[in-house]
């Protein structure tokens, strides 16, 4: 049995009603304020998904559905005793201690309605990133968000680690506010501030893309011819560059150089050689060496656990390859929607630009997965124009 599972008190699922019914009323009346206008919807839909994700829930005590990950162990410590380990990094001795601590207290110390905030704080993530989409591109149809919502109920990512105490729910409630925040009226507000302060004590190199994709923000919104726009990039490249540099010295502290790149994934892949899922050493003496090795980087990165520059036995990490065979699928969906989603190429930047920069820093094949997801979320808004706009004939199937 999971460590998180022993010495279960009945108790705790007499509580689990009373919060299922608290959290479903704050979902939903959240949704309502943040997306479109679709009351009856919202009400079903959550009503649907938590009574789903429950089932999952329940399951996995009974049969371990979910897998049981490495980190879990050190998590579930931090939880239970409210201790952190002196060798972590930021993110757990400050974000994970101060963020996931109080909600275990508010949870009763019951790691069922500790699972529900983490459902509750991934579709609040869900829901500020829909809202984002809508406002970014002025949508007013509510089968793009209807889509959209239902493709994320089904991702594999969001509902395993739904039932894990790691810190995904977390970084994807801060990536829904930072983008929801981008996407105001004010080009600084609340909630980009709110999602700047969870990444920074959370994921620390979120700052390094949410610092990139604001400075996109602000640049398309000056409302300049395209040619101009690339003249500029040009033009402002280098100080970019520095001050991105600075940034990720002063943050990760990694310079943006090859040798630096070099010596940082090195190192992280030795720490992790025994798990047998680590790239291959680098060898980066120039960018020349960086631009050769970047594509299959980036493919393996998107495309994990499934073989692009290393090779593991995918079929029997069930978890992962599920959530491998959901991506293609969405990815295939989304380029037959490619004439749909042309327009949308400031949202696809936004994703590039993430699994570029992910793709540099990472090492491990099974941690690409779990890293993958934002990317993946944000890509479901592009697959969810797709089909609201090429199969309206299915569309009976949400009608209310």
């Amino acid at each position: 049995m999971k460590v998180y599972y022993q010495n279960i008190e009945f108790w705790e699922l007499i509580s689990l009603p009373f919060y299922f019914v608290v959290l479903y009323l704050l979902l939903t009346a959240f949704a309502k304020r943040v997306l479109l206008e679709d009351a009856k919807f919202i009400n079903l839909y959550f009503l649907a998904l938590l009574l789903f994700y429950l089932a999952i829930g329940l399951l996995d005590f009974k049969i371990r559905l979910i897998p049981y990950f490495p980190d879990t162990n050190l998590f579930t410590r931090i939880l239970e005793t409210g201790i952190t380990p002196s060798n972590q990094s930021i993110g757990v001795k400050i974000g994970y201690k101060f963020l996931a601590i109080p909600v275990y207290w508010l949870s009763l110390k019951s790691i069922f309605n500790y699972f529900l905030f983490n459902i509750f704080f991934f579709q609040l993530g869900i829901v500020l990133l829909a809202g984002a989409f809508n406002r970014s591109y002025k949508i007013h149809d509510v089968w793009i968000q209807r889509f959209y919502l239902v493709l994320s109920v089904f991702l594999p990512s969001v509902i395993v680690y739904s039932f894990t105490p790691l810190r995904e729910s977390y970084f994807i409630l801060a990536l829904g506010l930072f983008f929801y925040g981008l996407t105001g009226k004010y080009r600084v507000n609340v909630f980009l501030l709110l999602g700047v302060l969870l990444a920074g004590i959370l994921r620390i190199q979120l700052l390094l893309y949410f610092f990139i994709i604001f400075g996109l923000q602000v640049l398309s919104q000056l409302k300049l011819n395209r040619k101009l726009i690339i003249i500029l990039v040009i033009m402002l490249f280098p100080v970019f560059f520095v001050a991105l540099n600075y940034l990720s010295t002063s943050i990760l502290n990694i310079s943006i150089s090859p040798e630096s790149l070099t010596l940082f994934r090195n190192i992280q892949r030795m720490n992790y050689f025994e798990s047998g899922v680590i790239y291959p050493e680098v060898a980066w003496d120039n960018w020349l060496d960086v631009l050769l090795d970047f594509p299959g980087l980036f493919f393996q990165f998107l495309l994990a656990p499934f073989p692009v520059i290393i090779f593991i036995p995918f079929w029997t990490k069930l978890a992962y390859f599920a959530d491998g065979l959901y991506l293609l699928a969405v990815l295939i969906l989304s380029a037959f929607f490619i004439k749909q989603i042309n327009k949308h190429g400031l949202w696809i930047l936004y994703i590039v630009i993430y699994l570029a920069m992910s793709a540099f820093f990472e090492f491990h094949l099974l941690g690409a997965v779990r890293h993958r997801l934002p990317a993946t979320l944000l890509i479901l808004g592009l697959t969810a124009q797709g089909l609201a706009y090429y199969l309206p004939k299915y569309r009976w199937i949400f009608k209310f």
